[in-house]
């Protein structure tokens, strides 16, 4: 992973150039902020099977839901009779870093987050919509990402913008997600049920710091043994490093990518 300062005049570049190669594919975020809703499970979790099927159902609206959308296994239910495949030491670090900033000792699962918000009522659809709306303001970020297929691996170019002043800490994050993945458990909570799970986090890279000036850089992410690339896609999002109140996410699916 590299990052480099940009000037002003080349971030507004970069995306375009990216965007005319024949060989990749990219996306750029809007004026308006895309909010990013964060799930934190585990196969090993017994209340964790309804919160999946939240967020794919959140995912698969009509029309869309106007956000991005993380499914993140943690890795600290794996001693207690099922080792989770999709859990990942990061996905931990990250929920107990979250939760930390919010001033919470809740390390809970499923646990629903969006933006300093770290104990959404998922199962209220009034409270994650009043969440969604307070969220669909002017972003003080710009984020732009291009991505290339290569064998075993996604390379990933980014950009970050700051379009207003924004407070230090910030970062920026990238996560590879993949859909439709399937697991039958065999032990633990869960035993012989089958689980179906989407936007599952099968890479998390970062965070690159963001202050006052653009900048960019770029990730080689291998691609998991089962990676199936019409089902998987990329989030770049940025957050306050403070209370990690969300700045801005772009999302892109890599089913159009050339190969």
């Amino acid at each position: 992973m590299r990052l480099r300062a940009l000037t002003a005049a080349l971030a507004m570049a970069w995306l375009p150039q990216a965007s005319a190669a024949t060989d990749a594919c990219s996306a750029a975020s809007g004026t308006a902020q895309l909010p990013l809703v964060e799930l934190y499970t585990s196969e090993g979790c017994s209340d964790c099977p309804p919160a999946d099927k939240w967020l794919s159902q959140l995912t698969q609206e009509a029309g869309g839901i106007q956000a991005a959308a993380l499914a993140f296994h943690v890795d600290y239910w794996d001693d207690l009779g099922w080792v989770d495949r999709f859990g990942l030491p990061m996905n931990s670090q990250r929920q107990k870093a979250r939760i930390g900033w919010a001033k919470s000792k809740a390390l809970v699962t499923p646990a629903v987050m969006i933006g300093e918000k770290v104990m959404v009522k998922w199962r209220s659809p009034a409270a994650v919509e009043s969440l969604l709306q307070a969220r669909a303001e002017d972003a003080p970020v710009g984020l732009g990402l291009a991505a290339k297929l290569e064998p075993g691996a996604v390379q990933v170019d980014f950009q970050a913008t700051p379009e207003s002043a924004i407070a230090a800490p910030a970062y920026v994050w990238l996560a590879l997600y993949q859909d439709g993945l399937t697991s039958a458990v065999r032990a633990g909570e869960n035993k012989n049920v089958t689980l179906h799970h989407d936007r599952v986090v099968r890479a998390l890279h970062g965070p690159w710091q963001l202050g006052a000036k653009p900048i960019a850089g770029d990730a080689r992410i291998p691609l998991p043994a089962d990676a199936d690339v019409a089902r998987m896609g990329l989030v770049l999002f940025a957050e306050s490093g403070t209370n990690g109140a969300g700045l801005q996410a772009v999302q892109m699916p890599l089913s159009g990518c050339a190969k």
